[in-house]
């Protein structure tokens, strides 16, 4: 064991007494491991080259004295307690001089038990220190996090002590109208709260201080410096400052104007972390908006898919730091010679996405050879060495006949992929062929393929297993649906029928045939003796359906579901483009004992202020940062830094589409809580999962 293992340095100028002393140590159960000094240019070196537990120094040494030897070891480990025993081989030596020296005790060759018994109780305390060391460094940092995030909350938070402030972050001041903190410090809380409600205040204030362990909330009505009188919740909650007990106070305020907050949310959620361009979630959605205005006739318009030759080849020349640096200046140079209405966005990686609008084939190929020029002409400085690339891109229209959205990306797909397939600086388009479908046709041929498999029962469930990376054996699974089709025998995907059902307004119906359907597999598993957890996917039409919690609480309550048995899903877009009613269901299905699980989350810029405003147990880790996770260490920076924040927001975290076995062990390093993926089992209609593998 490693408590019975210690690095010995022996300052004595025999090789006896140094196999004496190993070997009286290993008859007592202890793996010593020992190097000679003779002088203090031996003791420095050895002490580089190794980490030492113990020092035993012979008294008497002419080439150092004991002294030199503490004085030595205390500069070389900046004044670390490293113990050291001096050790008398005749017995002479007075052990207060010896101590004065800097020795931790004195003990002679000629009581070897002695010896081993002081060796043993200061290898003790010293490994004690270091404990305390370690632990006092990881509580300092807890508070230094702690600090940061209680400046930084968007939340009022104060702490009172006897009834008076004695701190308060920005956002309290704020709230108050007040400049500085001094103002703040020893005013008494009762002078934040109106008169009219003081008495009501102080009751619960009395109440609560009885207890002072639990978080109570009360409604209140609050005053500022200059008399203006506010509504506000005021929630308490047991706290220590410098380590005398206090009470946390968290003041919160319905934003006085939401839509702003919408707003400022929705911007942050769109922005690729890096660059500042538009992120892929973005991207997808204003390609699906297009589609919509080009089917109306309203506009032509062009996606170009870039993507950046021989970055492996810059990365490795210039490291990670300086290939996202790199990245950022191609990202501003397209940016500058895009047209102004085109949205430009990071699509992954070293890849960009351009949507331009009033784009036919006869100008988008123009347009591809202006940006690829431009960035062909970018230059990056990275360490004094200067970075250009080439780039290939690839091109599909979009126009009145075009299909829905994930063919317009398998189209752009086919174009980069023959683009770089030939070489590096091409350009492709693609050009659709004979018989494919436009979106009218696909919407018009799945109204009535999905209204027949409502009524007929068509729709399947797949399950897919979502696996805890830190013991937890409970069940859980990712729902899937599927559309059964009777010709072919085949199951049509999600993502073929669903957008549809989404745009002729079937999504609601399909989405409460899913919760119907789980529920009631839900109900046979628990009587089963099975605990299992069901993942399900809300659309946009669902987060906006009124009656959908109470028709839920209802089934609920008759079926007797278990508490956190049922978690919902919603894409972070999908959450901060609806935010109020994101908002009002995450609070009901919480007190209804559900979760909720925030989808394809992180890609934005601070997406952790979301959390300020929705109750949530889950976060899913966008999608994007498991590409090339392995190679790729920007993306572990992010998934690493998403890990380590949700823990510290009390959030569990999920990453999906796992590929390999390496990926789940980077992943477990980087505190992700749970995982799923084809690595692990691809959705299957049965629930056969062995959740004690991992």
């Amino acid at each position: 064991m490693d408590d019975k293992k210690l690095n010995l340095i022996i300052i004595d100028e025999s090789f006896d007494t140094e196999e004496k002393i190993v070997s009286s140590l290993r008859n007592q159960g202890y793996v010593a491991r020992s190097v000679r000094a003779e002088d203090e240019e031996d003791l420095l070196k050895v002490i580089e080259n190794k980490k030492p537990d113990l020092v035993i120094y012979t008294m008497g040494m002419e080439l150092i004295s004991l002294k030199q030897t503490a004085d030595c070891i205390k500069q070389a480990l900046d004044g670390a307690p490293l113990p050291i025993i001096a050790v008398d081989k005749n017995s002479t030596s007075e052990i207060v001089e010896v101590m004065r020296d800097g020795a931790a005790d004195l003990s002679s060759y000629k009581k070897m038990g002695h010896l081993c018994l002081v060796i043993v109780r200061e290898l003790k305390a010293f490994r004690n220190w270091q404990k305390t060391s370690q632990l006092t460094s990881a509580f300092e940092e807890s508070e230094r996090r702690c600090s940061s995030l209680l400046d930084s909350s968007r939340d009022a938070i104060a702490y009172v002590h006897e009834g008076m402030h004695v701190y308060s972050n920005q956002s309290y001041l704020e709230l108050f109208d007040i400049v500085e903190a001094d103002e703040l410090e020893g005013l008494p809380i009762l002078d934040v709260v109106a008169q009219s409600n003081r008495d009501k205040f102080k009751v619960f204030l009395r109440e609560y201080l009885e207890s002072a362990t639990t978080v109570e909330k009360l409604e209140l009505q609050l005053i500022k410096p200059d008399g203006t009188i506010f509504s506000g919740e005021i929630e308490l909650s047991p706290a220590s400052v410098d380590g005398e007990p206090c009470v946390q106070i968290i003041i919160r305020q319905e934003s006085k104007n939401s839509e702003e907050l919408e707003a400022q949310l929705k911007l942050l959620s769109q922005r690729d972390q890096l660059t500042g361009l538009y992120n892929r979630q973005y991207c997808l959605e204003a390609i699906e908006n297009s589609i919509s205005e080009c089917e109306k006739g309203q506009d032509t318009a062009a996606v170009l898919q870039i993507q950046l030759d021989n970055f492996e080849e810059i990365k490795n020349q210039v490291g990670v730091v300086g290939a996202d640096e790199f990245i950022t200046v191609m990202a501003s140079t397209l940016k500058e010679a895009a047209n102004d209405t085109d949205v430009v966005a990071r699509y992954m990686h070293a890849t960009f996405m351009v949507l331009s609008h009033e784009q036919k084939r006869s100008s988008a190929e123009k347009y591809a050879a202006k940006l690829q020029t431009a960035l062909n002409d970018a230059e990056a400085e990275i360490d004094k060495q200067k970075i250009s690339t080439t780039c290939c891109i690839g091109i599909t229209i979009i126009d009145q006949d075009s299909p829905e959205c994930n063919e317009i990306l398998s189209r752009a797909e086919k174009a980069i992929n023959e683009a770089v397939k030939t070489g590096n600086n091409q350009i492709t388009l693609h050009m659709p062929a004979k018989g494919e479908l436009t979106r009218q046709e696909v919407d018009a041929k799945f109204k009535d393929e999905l209204t027949d498999a409502l009524k007929k029962d068509k729709f399947v469930l797949h399950y897919q297993p979502i696996v805890s990376l830190h013991g937890d054996t409970d069940e859980r699974y990712e729902v899937f649906v599927r559309l059964r089709n009777d010709e072919t025998g085949q199951l049509i995907m999600p993502h073929e029928f669903l957008p549809a059902a989404e745009r002729i307004g079937m999504a609601i119906a399909i989405d409460r045939w899913v919760l119907y359907k789980t529920i009631t597999s839900l109900t046979e598993r628990w009587k089963q003796n099975h605990k299992t957890r069901f993942f399900i996917k809300l659309s946009a039409a669902s987060i906006k359906d009124d009656t959908l919690i109470d028709w839920l609480i209802f089934q609920i309550k008759e079926k007797k579901l278990a508490k956190g048995s049922l978690i919902f899903s919603v894409k972070e877009s999908v959450a901060v483009t609806h935010l109020k009613q994101s908002r009002a269901l995450s609070k009901k299905l919480n007190e209804a004992g559900c979760g909720f699980l925030l989808d394809e989350f992180g890609a934005g810029t601070n997406p952790f202020q979301l959390l300020d405003h929705i109750h949530v147990d889950y976060l899913r880790i966008d999608r994007t940062f498991m590409n090339k996770l392995m190679e790729d260490e920007s993306s572990q920076e992010a998934v690493k830094k998403i890990a380590e924040q949700a823990a510290e927001f009390d959030k569990l975290t999920v990453a999906q589409f796992v590929p390999d076995a390496a990926s789940l062990s980077l992943l477990w390093g980087m505190g992700v809580n749970f995982i799923q993926g084809y690595f692990l089992q691809e959705p299957a209609a049965e629930l056969t999962y062995d959740f004690t593998e991992m």
